[in-house]
């Protein structure tokens, strides 16, 4: 960071005629006492250059990674059917992933089985890893049709009786955001499973009010539902709060924050809860509106 300092430095010699010499040249009365007092102005204060803020793309599993800090939901159930939900948030907490044994860490999880580490040493990934049996979900990926986010991607581990959700990724600094009143954003829910020319709409953060509402699309093989979102934005620049369809037949709550510079994407994680009481999962992605 360079800093420039302008200093300005000003003599001034005060003249004053106090007759001639033997040729007629006047002498300054300084010039007979001797060397005058100069007058220096001030330093000017120097301009604070702006700050900078670097933010790593995501989706890359090509090296070693660590994911710094996260929003997420814990789910629990029976044969697969989930009835409870937990949400949670770090600034802190670390999801690691090691290209060598192709090994996934996820943050704040000693709970899981095999304390929340898993290793897949024979499989290769590129910009995500989803290994999917009849007993195991384990994935650190952004869906394949959603390839022009950058700052964000997904992790989740589920089986029969536990299911958790993360986003991760490179979040918006929170000092980076001082001074904006309003972000808004185009949204989808469940953008990956949209029909071709499915548009999505306007979910505003007022960074102001500290509040966030909007009415967007949410996605379920092609068909769309409107779901109506109202939250709040905290000073770390958190998301929390509820949705609910515009037929009232769903209703659930989410969490996430901004992603990148200058907050370009947002990304919340969604639990919604059907009239049965039974639990899916659902994402919110989302861009800045230029």
């Amino acid at each position: 960071m360079t800093r420039r300092t302008m200093t300005a430095v000003a003599l001034i010699l005060m003249l004053s005629g106090c007759g001639s010499d033997e040729n007629g040249a006047q002498l300054s009365s300084a010039g007979a006492a001797g060397t005058g007092t100069a007058a220096v102005a001030p330093t000017p204060t120097p301009t604070p250059a702006a700050p900078s803020y670097t933010y790593e793309k995501a989706a890359n599993l090509k090296v070693d990674r660590t994911f710094t800090g996260y929003d997420r939901f814990s789910s629990t159930g029976t044969d697969g059917k989930f009835t409870t939900v937990e949400f949670s948030s770090s600034d802190t907490a670390v999801t690691s992933w090691g290209k060598a044994e192709s090994k996934i860490t996820f943050a704040d999880s000693a709970d899981l089985p095999d304390g929340g580490v898993y290793s897949f040493p024979n499989i290769s990934a590129g910009t995500g890893l989803r290994i999917e049996t009849t007993t195991r979900l384990v994935a650190l990926e952004l869906p394949d049709k959603l390839p022009d986010y950058q700052y964000f991607t997904f992790a989740e581990y589920g089986d029969s009786s536990k299911y958790r959700s993360f986003v991760i990724g490179s979040p918006t600094n929170p000092a980076e955001l001082n001074g904006i009143a309003k972000l808004t954003y185009s949204a989808m829910i469940n953008e990956e499973e949209k029909k071709a020319g499915a548009k999505p709409a306007s979910l505003t953060v007022d960074l102001a009010k500290s509040v966030v509402s909007g009415t967007v699309p949410m996605f379920d093989d092609g068909d769309a539902l409107d779901m109506t979102l109202t939250g709040t934005i905290d000073a770390a620049k958190h998301i929390k709060g509820t949705l609910q369809s515009v037929d009232g037949k769903l209703t659930g709550e989410y969490r996430g924050r901004p992603f990148g510079p200058g907050g370009k994407e947002l990304a919340l994680v969604i639990v919604l809860k059907e009239a049965d009481g039974t639990l899916q999962q659902a994402h919110l992605t989302a861009s800045l509106q230029q």
